[in-house]
Protein backbone atom coordinates (compact mmCIF):
# COMPACT_ATOMS: atom_id res chain seq x y z
CA UNK A 1 0.00 0.00 0.00
CA UNK A 2 1.03 3.42 -0.85
CA UNK A 3 2.16 5.83 1.30
CA UNK A 4 -1.10 8.57 1.97
CA UNK A 5 -3.34 6.08 0.01
CA UNK A 6 -6.31 5.55 2.68
CA UNK A 7 -8.22 2.21 2.38
CA UNK A 8 -12.15 2.61 2.33
CA UNK A 9 -13.38 0.17 4.83
CA UNK A 10 -16.89 -1.16 3.54
CA UNK A 11 -19.33 -2.54 6.14
CA UNK A 12 -21.81 -4.84 3.88
CA UNK A 13 -24.94 -5.55 6.59
CA UNK A 14 -28.00 -8.24 6.00
CA UNK A 15 -31.18 -7.06 6.60
CA UNK A 16 -34.22 -9.44 7.66
CA UNK A 17 -37.67 -8.39 8.74
CA UNK A 18 -39.66 -10.98 10.58
CA UNK A 19 -42.75 -9.99 9.05
CA UNK A 20 -44.05 -10.96 5.27
CA UNK A 21 -47.29 -8.58 5.42
CA UNK A 22 -46.22 -5.95 2.59
CA UNK A 23 -46.93 -3.00 4.60
CA UNK A 24 -44.68 -4.47 7.55
CA UNK A 25 -43.96 -1.70 9.94
CA UNK A 26 -40.68 -3.78 10.26
CA UNK A 27 -39.67 -3.43 6.75
CA UNK A 28 -40.63 0.19 7.40
CA UNK A 29 -37.86 0.48 10.26
CA UNK A 30 -35.40 -1.37 7.55
CA UNK A 31 -36.10 0.82 4.81
CA UNK A 32 -35.24 4.42 7.09
CA UNK A 33 -31.87 2.17 8.38
CA UNK A 34 -30.82 1.74 4.65
CA UNK A 35 -31.43 5.07 4.03
CA UNK A 36 -29.82 6.97 6.98
CA UNK A 37 -26.90 4.37 6.20
CA UNK A 38 -26.71 5.72 2.72
CA UNK A 39 -26.92 9.21 4.46
CA UNK A 40 -24.47 9.41 7.22
CA UNK A 41 -22.51 5.94 7.75
CA UNK A 42 -20.23 5.99 4.94
CA UNK A 43 -19.18 2.77 3.52
CA UNK A 44 -21.68 1.23 5.38
CA UNK A 45 -24.43 -1.16 2.90
CA UNK A 46 -27.54 -2.42 3.81
CA UNK A 47 -29.28 -4.69 1.64
CA UNK A 48 -32.71 -6.08 2.83
CA UNK A 49 -32.79 -9.42 2.10
CA UNK A 50 -36.46 -10.95 1.19
CA UNK A 51 -37.01 -14.52 3.03
CA UNK A 52 -40.97 -14.44 1.78
CA UNK A 53 -39.45 -17.10 -0.68
CA UNK A 54 -37.88 -19.32 2.04
CA UNK A 55 -39.35 -23.11 2.63
CA UNK A 56 -39.85 -23.59 6.30
CA UNK A 57 -37.25 -25.72 6.98
CA UNK A 58 -37.23 -29.67 6.43
CA UNK A 59 -34.09 -32.06 6.71
CA UNK A 60 -36.00 -33.39 3.68
CA UNK A 61 -35.07 -30.99 1.56
CA UNK A 62 -31.22 -31.40 2.00
CA UNK A 63 -29.97 -33.49 -0.84
CA UNK A 64 -26.54 -34.50 -1.04
CA UNK A 65 -25.63 -31.93 1.55
CA UNK A 66 -27.14 -28.92 -0.35
CA UNK A 67 -30.54 -27.53 0.02
CA UNK A 68 -32.93 -25.92 -2.71
CA UNK A 69 -31.42 -23.13 -4.58
CA UNK A 70 -33.45 -20.54 -2.81
CA UNK A 71 -32.13 -21.73 0.21
CA UNK A 72 -28.07 -21.43 -0.62
CA UNK A 73 -28.59 -18.09 -2.01
CA UNK A 74 -29.65 -16.87 1.00
CA UNK A 75 -27.75 -18.37 3.08
CA UNK A 76 -24.90 -17.08 0.34
CA UNK A 77 -26.32 -13.39 1.03
CA UNK A 78 -25.47 -13.91 4.78
CA UNK A 79 -21.75 -15.04 4.49
CA UNK A 80 -20.86 -12.36 2.03
CA UNK A 81 -22.25 -10.00 5.29
CA UNK A 82 -20.09 -8.33 7.95
CA UNK A 83 -23.39 -7.89 10.05
CA UNK A 84 -27.02 -9.01 9.83
CA UNK A 85 -29.51 -6.47 10.89
CA UNK A 86 -33.31 -8.10 12.65
CA UNK A 87 -36.45 -6.74 12.65
CA UNK A 88 -39.54 -8.41 14.08
CA UNK A 89 -42.16 -7.99 16.19
CA UNK A 90 -42.88 -9.58 19.26
CA UNK A 91 -45.05 -12.49 19.41
CA UNK A 92 -45.25 -14.14 23.03
CA UNK A 93 -42.11 -12.72 24.43
CA UNK A 94 -40.19 -14.22 21.60
CA UNK A 95 -39.54 -12.87 17.87
CA UNK A 96 -41.76 -14.14 15.34
CA UNK A 97 -42.26 -17.50 13.89
CA UNK A 98 -41.15 -16.19 10.53
CA UNK A 99 -37.86 -14.78 12.02
CA UNK A 100 -37.32 -17.95 13.83
CA UNK A 101 -37.23 -19.78 10.49
CA UNK A 102 -34.38 -17.67 9.03
CA UNK A 103 -32.36 -17.64 12.10
CA UNK A 104 -33.00 -21.37 12.15
CA UNK A 105 -31.51 -21.18 8.58
CA UNK A 106 -28.42 -19.21 9.65
CA UNK A 107 -27.38 -20.85 12.86
CA UNK A 108 -28.02 -24.29 12.71
CA UNK A 109 -27.84 -24.90 9.09
CA UNK A 110 -24.25 -22.80 8.76
CA UNK A 111 -22.48 -23.57 11.82
CA UNK A 112 -23.46 -20.45 13.45
CA UNK A 113 -24.65 -20.05 17.09
CA UNK A 114 -27.16 -17.55 18.14
CA UNK A 115 -25.61 -17.12 21.50
CA UNK A 116 -22.18 -16.00 20.07
CA UNK A 117 -22.05 -12.24 18.83
CA UNK A 118 -25.57 -11.60 18.65
CA UNK A 119 -27.43 -9.10 20.67
CA UNK A 120 -30.82 -8.18 20.74
CA UNK A 121 -32.80 -4.52 21.78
Amino acid sequence: METGTVMKQSIRVAALSGSLRKGSYHKGLLRAAIDLAKESVPGMQIEYIDISPLPFMNTDLEINGTYPAVVEAFRQKILEADSILFASPEYNYSVSGISKRHIYIICLKMGFHWQAGIRVF
